[in-house]
């Protein structure tokens, strides 16, 4: 019976050992990069306080100047706002982040291929969704199918579709651009020299104004309105005198055909094009008949 119950114990102990080791493999891309409290703080943080946070801890003072930096940063607080708003847990967060630091690091140390970067993304993502699988697993089963999807679309989106510029950047150096600035400084008059003059070399304000002071613009005359002088002809001729006795009927004639064609000039112009337009269409509608019955 000693014997049966030794064989059980260490029965048990093997399978505690290899849940244990399963524990392991579940956790195994969880807080690589960032721990438990980084990934808490994280969470609970704003978009810019999120970037100041990443920024202290990868170490990324030169993000400003330095284009690489910038873009590293750009890259994970975008990662880290993503997982937030999809209420991604610490350890979700976690591993998620270890999938995009990977795959960065994979271009910018190991200058892989987006063939071989594909494949150990494939790695990392196996045994999600899968309770039992032949194949070892890549350490995310904390991950149901549809977030692997999520993640899946969002590195496609966000990595491998912008692999050669990511490839270019990390495999060229930043050319440096020095900018230079020339500025102009007074310097005040040393204390030997009396700047401003003392007052017993000053003068009066009537002496200053009289021979120094710039005299004042003299006024530019205005010009003056035309008078307009109105005349009352009733005041000029008289009462009894009839101004229109001296007019003989040729006169008047004459007058009245010189205002009727200046006044019926224009209209008799205008009548003729007319006329000669609705002419020309009555014209061309007879043409187009003739035309018809021609054919």
């Amino acid at each position: 019976m000693s014997k049966v119950r030794r064989s059980t114990k260490s029965k048990d102990r093997k399978k505690k050992g290899q849940g244990d080791e399963n524990d392991g493999k579940d956790s195994a891309l969880a807080y690589k990069i960032l721990s438990a409290d980084q990934c808490r703080e994280l969470l609970a943080l704003g978009i810019d306080n999120m970037q100041i946070k990443l920024c202290d801890i990868f170490t990324l003072n030169n993000n400003l100047t330095d284009l690489k930096e910038a873009s590293i940063l750009d890259y994970y607080t975008g990662a880290v706002w993503w997982a937030k708003e999809k209420l991604f847990t610490n350890q979700q967060l976690s591993g998620f982040f270890t999938i995009v630091h990977n795959l960065l690091e994979n271009i910018k140390d190991k200058h892989m291929t987006m063939v071989e970067n594909l494949k150990e993304f494939q790695k990392m993502m196996v045994g999600i969704g899968v309770e039992q699988s032949v194949v070892p697993s890549g350490g995310l089963e904390f991950f149901d199918v549809n977030q692997a999807k999520m993640i899946t679309e969002y590195v496609s989106s966000s990595l491998f579709q912008h692999y050669k510029l990511y490839e270019f950047m990390f495999s060229h150096t930043q050319a440096e651009e020095i900018i230079g600035t020339d500025v102009d400084i007074e310097v005040a008059i040393s204390a030997d020299v009396p700047f401003p003059p003392p007052l017993d070399e000053g003068i009066t304000t009537s002496m200053y104004e009289q021979f120094i002071a710039t005299p004042p613009p003299s006024p530019t005359p205005q010009p003056k309105d035309e008078e307009v002088i109105e005349v009352d002809i009733s005041s000029v001729l008289p009462e009894d005198v009839n101004i229109y006795s001296g007019l003989t009927p040729d006169d008047v004639k004459a007058v009245i055909e010189s205002v009727a064609k200046d006044m019926l000039g224009g209209l008799k112009s205008d009548v003729y094009k007319k006329l000669q337009e609705k002419e020309n269409q009555i014209i061309a509608k007879i043409n187009k008949i003739h035309r018809v019955a021609e054919t």
